[in-house]
């Protein structure tokens, strides 16, 4: 490991997810009453991401899709026996702002409900599919600490093409609900040539070499600033099925899978990683902002002096 001590712990996430679980596009499995027909990937490819983990002394967040941990309950109980934290990531991986609130509402609950009854873990932390987390649905904020979740990762401080929120802080906060209080911790960027993009999960991932993706661990870093890496079982399989996408799509969704298991080795050996639990806990002092008038605000002392601490 060459990173040293004094730089910041970082989070490890993993989108638990089958391979055919794609938002904004059409494909032969929108409809959920079709997933039981496809070819299940999951598990192998999890069983090969829980090695690398343990390769590496690793512990991660597991945001799981509620209908995945229902199929493959013994999956869950793996992960969680192993010390690795579950999260959620909705039932039926359905982008935020495509759903009502009661919608939403009773997604949440669904999953829930099977999460932490499967794991034996309270299930805190939640993920937006597809990060659709937009400014559009901050209204989910209080959904989801109704139901307890208490720390949020679906934010990316940047544009994209279902989710993002451009110009916004890319630093951790407390957001300050009528509900209660949630920890956000925004989805790693870096900024360059004039940019904002990320770099540490996904597609990004496959397609930066690694001296680029490094560069955005460094400027992060130097801000005293986590980072978060992230990614999704499938993308450690190469032999997985190919979809019919829109050519942008096909692209982000499968370059550079061939080199993604070294490539995710070689980050893990290189930085400190552990759950988005532990990253919270090992943060000092977290900048307060609020939920006004269904935008995110940052506080004044008097304006979250009434919100519960």
């Amino acid at each position: 490991m060459s990173s040293a001590a004094s730089e910041p712990l970082s989070s490890f996430c993993v989108d638990l997810e089958e391979w055919f679980h794609v938002c904004g596009a059409t494909t032969p499995y929108d409809d959920p009453a079709t997933w039981d027909d496809a070819e299940s990937l999951v598990v192998r490819d999890t069983e090969v991401l829980m090695r690398l983990l343990d390769e590496a002394k690793v512990k991660a967040t597991f945001l799981t899709v509620g209908w995945v941990a229902q199929k493959y309950p013994q999956l869950i109980k793996r992960l969680a026996d192993a010390g690795h934290e579950i999260g959620c990531h909705s039932y039926l991986h359905r982008l935020v702002y495509s759903l009502t609130p009661d919608e939403f509402d009773k997604d949440i609950r669904r999953c829930l409900g099977v999460l932490r009854q499967i794991s034996g873990q309270p299930v805190t932390t939640f993920r937006a599919p597809g990060f659709s987390m937009k400014r559009e649905c901050f209204w989910a904020y209080p959904i989801l600490r109704s139901h307890g979740i208490t720390v949020d990762v679906s934010i990316v401080p940047a544009q994209r093409d279902h989710g993002g929120v451009d110009g916004f802080t890319r630093d951790p906060f407390r957001l300050h609900t009528d509900d209660g209080n949630i920890t956000v911790l925004p989805v790693s960027v870096m900024r360059i040539a004039g940019r904002t993009i990320p770099f540490s999960g996904g597609g990004y991932l496959r397609l930066f070499p690694l001296p680029l993706i490094k560069y955005g661990f460094r400027q992060n870093y130097r801000a005293g600033r986590p980072c978060m890496l992230y990614i999704h079982p499938r993308e450690l399989n190469i032999n997985q099925p190919r979809l019919n996408l829109p050519w942008k799509k096909y692209f982000k969704y499968y370059v550079g899978i061939g080199r993604t298991q070294e490539k995710l080795r070689r980050i893990l050996r290189t930085y400190r990683f552990t759950t988005v639990s532990e990253v919270i806990q090992s943060i000092d002092a977290l900048a307060e902002f609020e939920l006004v008038d269904g935008d995110i605000r940052r506080c004044t002392a008097q304006r979250c002096s009434h919100r519960e601490g």
